[in-house]
């Protein structure tokens, strides 16, 4: 209860542009050099109700160490918000870890990721999957006629 009471709390200060640095700190995109454990299995019990989203268990990076963080039926706190899965991201022998948040939250990069290696490299390879999906995408559109 008290940790729901204080996410409802750090979003609502978020909105109104305080706490800043506690936000962050959250939503912070963080690079590590081990890789996340293998996933559990977890039993999903009954929906508690209507307007409920599971959020399957995951692997939390921790300042460098796992922690396991269980799954459970959570409830947005803004209407139409759906949960996206945390991403683990191997990249020049480390790992990119992207935290589980909901759709309406945004991560952020701070500038020591964004100066490492193993980040640049890895906007370097997605900057060349966009350009493929785009050449594949005006590919179709030119054989669609």
């Amino acid at each position: 209860m008290r940790s729901r009471f204080f996410q409802r709390v750090l979003l609502i200060a978020i909105a109104s542009g305080g706490f800043a640095a506690v936000s962050l700190a959250q939503l912070d995109i963080r690079i590590t050099t081990g890789h996340p454990p293998a996933i559990r299995h977890e039993v999903r019990p009954p929906s508690p109700g209507a307007g409920y989203i599971w959020v399957g268990g995951f692997w939390n990076d921790d300042a460098g160490r796992w922690a396991w963080v269980p799954g459970r039926w959570d409830r947005p706190d803004v209407s139409g918000s759906y949960w996206i899965a945390p991403r683990y991201v191997h990249s020049e022998g480390s790992y990119i870890y992207e935290p589980g948040h909901w759709s309406n939250q945004t991560l952020v990069v701070g500038d020591e990721v964004r100066t490492h290696r193993a980040w640049k490299h890895h906007e370097r390879e997605h900057e060349r999957e966009v350009e493929r999906e785009h050449q594949h995408a005006g590919y179709e559109r030119e054989h669609d006629h």
